[in-house]
């Protein structure tokens, strides 16, 4: 271990301020099993929302950074996340991604857990064992607004309360516990993880790469500096939205960002584009307003939970997109479309309608991060500067080396 450690401080000296990480960061295993014991074990990973297991027994699968976490609804209402390992040889209790299930039982050998993980028959076991030693590995849950965060080291895991406590103000117009999820969607990214993150983090890449997007976020040309009249719009408009908001009592700014234990979370409000009601195709609505929203004020509210995990929400949709490390080189984006809980499918929205521009924009990023990842894994890549509109993916790439000297 002290010759890994050797190495790796070695490479985290050649990380150039304001440059992107040497190759190895993006390639090596040993490196992705030290970024898990270090730092993303214990953070908060937004996995599910409440919608997806409304009754008793209720559950879901979560296959994250090699581990495999059963999230499930316990016969006292209360959600649960646990190891889906059998403690007796190790086999795996749920087969399948979702389901219900009235107990939690072993196909191997039939030992059988309740719902809550602890350990309820087995069969011939030698004297002097106690079932309570034998529950089933426990992952912390945190529960925002109806979004299920879990933490594979609860014990290590920042408090959540003091994280997230300075976003509810941003999130409660939305009223996203009473939404229900009308969508999911993985795309599987064969690349590293902090590539993934990288991209959300800037919108340099907008302009080129996203006409969709770019059609109806006003920041982007603005921040492009395409001209000057555009600048002078979305200023204009901001400043619109800004006071309307401030009017009505609704925050209309960013937050703080917070950290605590390594992990960071803030808000932010930002308009469309002028005259766009929503991010749709042609910007007209695709679901009915959430919460406690009147109208379409062209604003939306975007926030972030740790590196990995993510929230947009329009007036008639929020999006929560989760960057899940499953190895060195492969990432599940997890894309769920949240709906007001009483919106029904064909009466009130359409799927494809819904999701047809967080969905063109995924697949876009898609080709473009593996793009990147096959690049960075040559003998020809050397770290490269950030542009200036890349501030939030240089200040990415700094907090993590300040984690991984740990």
């Amino acid at each position: 271990m002290g010759s890994d450690s050797s190495s790796l401080e070695q490479k985290l000296a050649g990380v150039r301020p304001g440059f992107s990480l040497p190759g190895a960061f993006y390639s090596d295993p040993a490196i992705f099993e030290i970024e898990y014991d270090r730092f993303l074990k214990c953070h908060w990973l937004l996995v599910a929302h409440s919608s997806e297991i409304p009754d008793r027994g209720d559950y879901v699968v979560i296959e994250a950074a090699g581990a495999s976490v059963i999230i499930v609804r316990g016969q006292d209402g209360e959600i649960y996340a646990m190891h889906n390992v059998c403690r007796h040889r190790g086999a795996r209790i749920c087969t399948e991604a979702n389901g219900s299930a009235r107990q939690l039982i072993c196909r191997y050998h039939a030992w059988s857990y309740k719902l809550d993980g602890s350990l309820q028959s087995w069969r011939h076991m030698p004297k002097g064992l106690e079932k309570r030693d034998f529950g089933l590995f426990r992952c912390g849950v945190a529960i925002f607004d109806g979004l299920i965060f879990i933490s594979l080291d609860p014990d290590n895991a920042p408090d959540f309360n003091e994280l997230t406590g300075h976003l509810r103000a941003h999130w409660s117009r939305y009223q996203l516990a009473e939404c229900r999820v009308a969508f999911s969607e993985t795309y599987v990214v064969d690349a590293n993880w902090k590539l993934g993150v990288e991209n959300n983090l800037e919108c340099y890449h907008c302009l080129p790469s996203h006409p969709e997007y770019s059609s109806v976020s006003g920041f982007v040309k603005a921040d492009e500096k395409v001209s000057a009249a555009a600048i002078s719009a979305f200023e204009g408009h901001r400043a619109k939205l800004e006071a309307m908001l401030a009017g009505a009592g609704i925050p209309n700014a960013r937050t703080e960002v917070r950290t605590v234990g390594g992990q960071l979370a803030r808000a932010g409000v930002l308009p469309l584009m002028e005259g766009i009601g929503t991010a749709s195709s042609d910007g007209r609505p695709v679901a009915p307003l959430l919460g406690e929203i009147a109208s379409y004020d062209e604003g939306t509210t975007t926030g972030a939970f740790g590196f990995n995990s993510y929230l947009f929400a329009a007036n008639d949709y929020a999006l929560a997109i989760s960057y899940i490390p499953r190895s060195v080189d492969r990432t599940d984006v997890v894309a769920k479309w949240l709906v007001r809980g009483d919106a029904r499918e064909g009466r009130d929205y359409e799927p494809a309608a819904l999701r047809w521009l967080w969905d063109e924009t995924t697949k876009q990023d898609k080709w473009l991060i593996e793009l990147n990842a096959r690049g960075v894994e040559t003998r020809g890549y050397r770290p490269g500067p950030y542009a200036e509109l890349e501030s939030g993916t240089a200040e990415f790439v700094s907090r993590y080396v300040e984690l991984m000297r740990g």
